[in-house]
């Protein structure tokens, strides 16, 4: 690393100093640290000064999630460029430029300065940030759509059932329905009796199901680290369309019954 690279990439200190021009080759060997290692190795304690095997820390640094940005951060130990030459030149380096304008408008430009220092240096794996984010969630972005599709899909599945079951009940009532006309039962009373019930299923099944969500949410909660709690809105918007079909599934039956000839229901009877 080199003075400026954690202001360039937004990276806060958060105890102590960065790097800077009093770190040379012929001082002394600083490191610095972030957060989720002082908080493994020093808890409870102040490690700028302390000395290990890889030099003094300066200074804390907030957490980078290197790996991706589904996964935890790691502890880190970050050496400075002009005490660890070799081993950079070795690994490769990086240049970090930050913009105030669009990133992709001062590639030739940045390309250009670093010709002008060596004219043989090869610039390869330009990358805006947003690009670097984007790729890092790919595959979350992956598991995400194909759970999405799968949801999708089990709820279709879920509503072509619950439409069904409830209508082919509904149905099944009609010569019910055509007898309690004829005995003197308002239709408007028959279209309260069939929504009646078919609004106790749908409430019990609607808790259950509400009960289950939160209960696989907590599951994935213990699996996957960036899960977040129950979406109230998410849980909502199921229940209304679960409730709309299902009480349609009461409503479009119930009134084609109401339209049989109580007549005819009690000469089949």
């Amino acid at each position: 690393m080199s003075p400026g690279y954690f202001s360039a990439l937004g990276v806060p200190i958060r105890r102590g100093r960065g790097f800077d021009a009093r770190d040379t080759s012929d001082s002394k060997r600083v490191i610095l640290i972030n957060e989720a290692l002082a908080q493994r190795y020093f808890p409870g304690e102040d490690p700028i000064g302390r000395t290990t095997d890889r030099g003094m820390i300066v200074g804390v640094v907030g957490d980078v999630r290197q790996a991706g940005l589904d996964r935890p951060a790691t502890p880190e130990i970050y050496y400075t460029f002009t005490q660890n030459s070799a081993a950079t030149s070795d690994a490769g380096l990086s240049l970090v430029v930050r913009a105030r304008t669009r990133p992709e408008a001062l590639v030739n430009a940045v390309r250009s300065a670093i010709h002008d220092v060596n004219p043989n240096q090869a610039v390869f794996n330009v990358k805006t940030m947003s690009q670097v984010v984007k790729e890092s969630l790919g595959d979350v972005n992956l598991y995400f759509w194909l759970i999405g599709l799968f949801a999708a899909l089990a709820m279709l599945l879920a509503i072509a059932g619950i439409y069904g079951v409830v209508s082919y009940a509904v149905t099944g009532r009609t010569q019910e329905f055509a007898i309690r006309l004829a005995l003197g039962a308002g239709r408007h009373q028959i279209l309260n009796l069939v929504l009646g019930h078919g609004s106790m299923l749908l409430a019990f099944g609607l808790a259950l199901g509400v009960a289950g969500a939160l209960a696989l949410t907590r599951t994935l909660r213990s699996l996957v680290s960036s899960a977040t709690s129950a979406d109230a809105i998410t849980l909502a918007a199921v229940g209304m369309l679960v409730a709309v079909v299902g009480l349609a599934a009461c409503v479009i039956p119930a009134r084609r019954a109401m339209r049989v000839d109580p007549n005819m229901a009690l000469k089949y009877e």
